[in-house]
């Protein structure tokens, strides 16, 4: 996962109400709906209000993040689960969450973001969780994805995921990274598993002409620019830093799908449960 830091999520906890009714503006789906949906789960089949779930700090590697847990734990609070922060850290987290109870662990280093169903075992890990949940939000902003040609940008772990995703979805697939060789690589593993062409070997300008929707999953900042965005651009975008420059955003904002952990969080729950 991409290292967050604090002023990317500094602010969630207080903004949640408005990031679910802006959501729902875009896909007709609040958070808790999209990320069930997503998860493969009708939301009124389970009752998150029956759910706890653990939230633990780790100092491994560059440590924690400012307001990272806190956040974790509002998201979860607002989809309707009882949710609360480990007193100790790390190892000493996890057994904590064991001993008192907890149906789900959440908890991430500088590498790997995960929830833990601590009943059943089960393991969501955020790069599939990411890929779900925004495959799901631009599908809906753009009224399906059969049969519609999406660029996928960065075939990277998240990237990767939504490839698989995107496919199963009917989209016809682009797939474009700055690494020539992992981006065929993954057209040919996509080609190979589920007998669908894949295009590659584009470049951007040249991608775009094609006015597809367009899902974001590289680490790269501000390579589209408002020019490059029509009135028909529709995005999903969970990489950070956004490929997207501020006025690009600006302008294709009412058809932009983007958070910092908000989809991807919730998904994870959501999937640990399914």
């Amino acid at each position: 996962m991409t290292r967050l830091i604090s002023d990317q999520i500094r602010t969630i906890p207080e903004k949640l109400e408005t990031y679910d009714e802006e959501l729902k503006t875009k896909t007709g789906l609040k958070l808790g709906e999209l990320a069930a949906q997503a998860a493969g789960i009708i939301a009124k089949q389970i009752e998150p209000q029956r759910v706890t779930v653990a939230v633990i700090p780790v100092t491994a590697g560059l440590g924690t993040i400012e307001g990272f847990s806190e956040a974790i734990r509002a998201i979860a609070i607002h989809l309707g689960f009882r949710a609360f922060i480990t007193a100790s850290t790390d190892v000493g987290g996890l057994a904590e969450a064991y001993e008192s109870g907890a149906d789900l662990a959440i908890l991430a280093d500088d590498y790997v973001y995960v929830a833990i169903n601590l009943n059943t075992r089960r393991v969501a890990g955020n790069d599939e969780a990411t890929a779900l949940g925004y495959t799901m939000a631009l599908a809906k902003m753009a009224g399906g994805l059969n049969g519609k040609e999406v660029l996928l940008i960065g075939a990277g772990p998240v990237g990767s995921k939504a490839a698989g995703a995107l496919i199963e979805t009917g989209a016809k697939l682009i797939v474009l990274d700055l690494d020539k060789q992992r981006e065929a690589g993954l057209a040919e593993v996509i080609e190979k598993k589920y007998g669908r062409r894949v295009a590659f070997g584009l470049e951007l300008e040249e991608a775009l002409q094609r006015k597809p929707l367009i899902f974001d999953a590289s680490t790269g900042e501000g390579f589209i620019t408002a020019s490059m965005i029509s009135e028909n651009t529709i995005v999903a975008a969970p990489g950070l830093p956004s490929g997207l420059t501020s006025e690009a955003q600006k302008k294709v904002a009412a058809r932009l799908v983007h958070d910092p952990l908000q989809i991807g969080t919730a998904v994870m729950l959501f999937k640990a449960l399914a």
